[in-house]
């Protein structure tokens, strides 16, 4: 599966003395936790066990199930032998059978570290050759059955301690899984690439479970940034002998029991979730089968559901995308991700439309669409038009629904989990909500952990606090919006920046007093510029969060938007009824990001040259914020 890589620039603290307006930029960065105290509180607050979280992978299909059943017990049984024969075979290369010797140390518990403080490196060669015997075994192209027999695709490991391309932090992963037509294609040196991983593995020498769990939510998050087709993952973590599965969903992150290598039943449990992972379709990998990317012509084939308002006997259209313009670079939440496309591929690249892809929220089996943005925006556009107001400075729909599967399935939670969403449940019976918020808690997410959220994170909280959910339920959400504008940091001075906020809040006013939506969710992310009729206007986007008020215009408490710009009242949680001023406020620190950040992309990467110590004094560089706080902000500053 080829996919492109979304290349981030890695960011680095500097030390040294600063102007007093840096030190308030490098103030707002040093608050922040760093992404492995992140990723510890993350699987300290989203973890889940589940004995029986990898039957999530078996296939749907009971001849399928029924295969990968018998192969497991060809295989497992035989393991030894099949390393032997490979260690002993003189045509095979020295590290394969040096491999192969490892991997039959480390199923009968006599593998011995390396001296030093990575010794749970000699781990890595003997995964890769057990995952090898796996994929050797299975091969679809010596199978001499009929198709149905066959394999949909076997799994090979990456090359092991090496940092995959498409990152955005500077780390090794000890091992990947990726997929291949057939057995014979050459892993050993191969250079992992986020785009193309399916599976990453995490090893620790001794018991280091919970550091391994952080390990994995690091890489994890990169696999998501790095493949716009993502719906959930999977992930392995090795700690000595004992191997866990771990699937991430939307909310949490659920973990398997031990699987003991050195024992029959360890072994074959995990030989098991290999071999069903080469037989499941493609959407139990984590993948959905309505977004591809066409290698030949390089741009993604996007399905967007919905009826148009011209046809209604059509479900769905298809759009072409060259690049992914929005990255949903967490782990959890709403995995909002966003497109420029065209339903002409000819046209691709001179997009009309703007494609959101996300997973919001939703009640099971409700009809009610006042917490449905496509709804939401079908109403505002045709409440403002009834009242003769022009709505080129407002996004409108062109289409859009839940994404599906297939003719018979939506895609949700529940098939993400099928056929152990309920044992999952009934395992652990109200262990407290995680429903009431979305990308970050609002009442049960540690603070300091929410403090140290990056600008991209979203948070969207669900009206209704009496709900108790293990895992909640979420639905996936195809938009086809149109028009398409720019971000905040194309704009070419703050002139332009102060008209594309003035019209955003002024539509913010008028969808709440002749409307009565409140958006909630005020944000850099969210205010775009657009050109109508040769002018620069502002345009304000995503109402996931956006909420029916009534005529006191007041919503009750609870705690929505993104952190970073989040009013006082919803960081604190009060219990302050909400209003129009906390969208007020949260405009204030939008202000104050780009005043800290840069409006223009050159600002922007002077000031990340100047975080990544690239100038040797502050001389060497002003901040965006050092016109402002000295009293003015000409152009020629």
């Amino acid at each position: 599966m080829s996919q492109p890589s979304v290349d981030n620039t890695p960011q680095k603290k500097r030390s040294g003395s600063r102007s007093s307006a840096t030190n308030f930029a490098s103030d707002c960065t040093d608050q922040r936790s760093s992404r492995m105290d992140d990723a510890r509180k993350e699987r300290d607050y989203r973890r889940l066990d589940f004995d029986d979280i990898a039957r999530s992978a078996l296939p749907k299909n009971s001849t399928l199930r029924d295969l990968v059943d018998k192969r497991t017990k060809e295989i497992s049984p035989r393991l030894d032998d099949i390393l032997v024969k490979r260690s002993q075979d003189p045509a095979t290369p020295a590290l394969v059978r040096q491999a192969a010797n490892l991997c039959r140390e480390w199923l009968r518990g006599e593998l011995t570290p390396n001296n030093g403080p990575r010794n749970e490196k000699v781990i890595y060669p003997a995964h890769a050759a057990l995952i090898r015997c796996i994929a050797d075994h299975l091969d679809p192209e010596l199978a001499a059955a009929s198709d149905t027999d066959k394999a949909k695709r076997v799994l090979l490991p990456y090359a092991s301690d090496m940092k995959p391309t498409g990152s955005d932090e500077r780390i090794r992963i000890d091992g990947a899984l990726h997929s291949c037509a057939n057995a014979s294609s050459s892993d050993n040196k191969l250079r992992p690439e986020y785009r193309d991983i399916v599976l990453v593995a995490e090893a620790k020498w001794y018991r280091e479970q919970d550091e391994a769990y952080a390990q994995l939510i690091r890489y994890t998050r990169q696999v998501y940034a790095n493949q716009p087709n993502r719906r959930f993952a999977w992930g392995v973590t090795i700690c000595a002998t004992l191997v866990r599965v771990v699937l991430f969903e939307n909310d949490r992150m659920v973990s398997s029991k031990d699987m003991d290598v050195t024992t029959s039943t360890g072994i074959a449990a995990y030989v098991k979730f290999i071999v069903s992972l080469c037989f499941c379709e493609e959407h139990q990998l984590g993948y959905d089968p309505s977004m591809t990317w066409c290698s030949e012509n390089k741009y993604w084939i996007i399905k967007c559901p919905g009826r148009t308002p011209d046809n209604d006997d059509e479900q769905s259209a298809t759009y072409y995308a060259r690049d992914l313009v929005f990255v949903a670079d967490h782990l959890f939440g709403r995995h909002t991700r966003g497109f420029y496309a065209s339903a002409d591929p000819e046209l691709v690249d001179q997009p009309d439309t703007f494609i959101k892809d996300a997973w919001p929220h939703a009640e099971r089996g409700s009809e009610d669409t006042s917490r449905n943005e496509l709804a939401i925006l079908q109403d505002i556009v045709q409440q403002l038009e009834k009242r003769g107001i022009d709505t080129k400075g407002y996004v409108r729909p062109v289409r859009g629904g839940t994404v599906r599967l297939d003719d018979n399935h939506d895609d949700d939670t529940d098939i993400v989990l099928d056929p152990v969403v309920g044992d999952i449940e009934a395992a652990h019976p109200r262990m407290g909500t995680i429903a009431e918020n979305d990308e970050t808690n609002a009442s049960t997410l540690p603070a300091e952990l929410a403090a140290g959220r990056g600008k991209d994170d979203e948070a969207c909280a669900i009206d209704d606090s009496s709900r108790v959910e293990v895992i909640p339920y979420r639905v996936h959400r195809r938009l086809a919006l149109k028009p398409i504008g720019k971000p905040l940091y194309a704009l070419s001075s703050p002139y332009e920046l102060i008209i594309v906020l003035a019209d955003a809040m002024t539509a913010h006013s008028k969808i709440l007093n002749l409307c009565g939506y409140l958006h909630r969710d005020i944000s850099t992310n969210n205010i775009l510029a657009i050109e109508v009729d040769g002018r620069v206007r502002g345009v304000l986007i995503d109402f996931d969060c956006a909420i029916k008020v009534g005529s006191q215009r007041r919503v009750r408490a609870e705690r929505t938007g993104t952190p970073s710009f989040m009013s006082i009242n919803n960081l604190r949680n009060s219990s302050v009824e909400r209003s129009e001023l906390d969208d007020w406020e949260s405009l204030l620190y939008v202000v104050f990001w780009l005043g800290v950040h840069g409006v223009s992309e050159e600002e922007q990467s002077s000031y990340q040259a100047f975080i990544e110590g690239k100038y040797k004094t502050d001389k060497d560089f002003k901040p965006p914020l050092y016109a402002w706080e000295n009293g003015s902000f000409e152009e020629s500053d």
